[in-house]
């Protein structure tokens, strides 16, 4: 017989018995559930006769052939699918907090945002949660998409390309700027603007012609009939400067490629008649589910690109 037991006793019934108790009634069956739960038949059994008896009432009402709950069996099975769903979110979220606060974020970028802005952005982030790690791969624009698709990085920080593969979000334009030498202005001529074809015809300095700032200006260009000379191609956008600064060329690039402070011999306008633009975006493999602490340093740096002119 079955001795009732009191509230400090049942406080103390095993989980994995209700676990078992829950599997038997679903299945209706000690050898379905069995089967279901890698057991033997008697184990699963003495599990329930062990559950009763910590809990001092019957579950099931057992004959040969049927398996039927008793109202308390009832009543429990209820609340302990209720219970069940509710642990089972409560350790996701212990998991997630863990993967969250100990972490490790792998972001491919562009050299250009990494060194204006991303600094300052994991800075805020690591003084929040210092036990991530954040792993920083410095890519060319084409290698972003590579080392997202190699599974190198969670996700990326560049320009808008053309792949089918990705998602670019969250991004922000920024003007392309001419970086002027003096001697080629006159002394009264203060336009905070210039068009493109006065700027393509003088000897330019500008990155390499796989990077995008060359890439636009080498499209807009063809797409009007005009031509450019590169007199100088450079990797640094201080290098850039220095050409300008020293007369040799014109600059092409945008404000946060370079501290333009240094461009002291130069002026510093917006090319336009074509208004040209660069554009950073957040970049992320299409059906990709981010890991929390990923996905709150992705909010933390879209949130800085959307709201920033770079």
């Amino acid at each position: 017989m079955i001795r009732p037991r009191t509230v400090q006793d049942i406080t103390h019934v095993n989980l994995k018995l209700i676990n078992t108790f829950v599997c038997v009634a679903d299945f209706g069956s000690f050898h379905a559930a069995a089967k279901a739960l890698g057991r033997s038949q008697s184990a699963i059994s003495m599990q329930v006769r062990d559950l009763e008896s910590q809990l001092g009432v019957m579950l099931f009402l057992r004959t040969t052939r049927h398996l039927e709950l008793t109202s308390a069996g009832r009543m429990l099975l209820d609340q302990a699918r209720v219970s069940i769903a509710a642990l089972s979110t409560t350790f996701r979220h212990i998991h997630e907090d863990i993967d969250f606060r100990r972490g490790h974020v792998r972001i491919a970028c562009s050299p250009t945002y990494a060194a204006a802005r991303l600094p300052y952005v994991i800075k805020s982030f690591k003084d929040v949660f210092p036990d991530v790690k954040v792993s920083i791969g410095e890519y060319k624009s084409a290698e972003i998409l590579n080392a997202l698709k190699q599974d190198k990085a969670d996700f990326g920080v560049g320009p808008v390309l053309s792949d089918p593969e990705m998602v670019f979000e969250n991004g922000r334009a920024e003007p392309l700027l001419a970086v002027i030498p003096h001697a080629w202005i006159g002394p009264d001529d203060d336009a905070e603007t210039v068009t493109l074809d006065a700027v393509l015809k003088h000897p330019l300095v500008m990155f390499y012609p796989n990077t995008v700032v060359h890439q636009i200006i080498s499209k807009a260009a063809e797409e009007r009939g005009l031509s450019f000379t590169v007199e100088y191609s450079c990797i640094q956008g201080e290098t850039l400067l220095a050409f300008a600064n020293a007369g040799l060329a014109i600059a092409v690039l945008t404000a946060s490629i370079a501290n333009l402070s240094y461009a002291t011999k130069c002026r510093i306008r917006r090319i336009v008649e074509p208004e040209l633009h660069r554009r950073f975006t957040m970049i992320i493999r299409k059906g990709i589910a981010l890991p929390p602490a990923a996905k709150h340093l992705y909010g933390l740096i879209a949130e800085d690109i959307s709201s920033e002119l770079l």
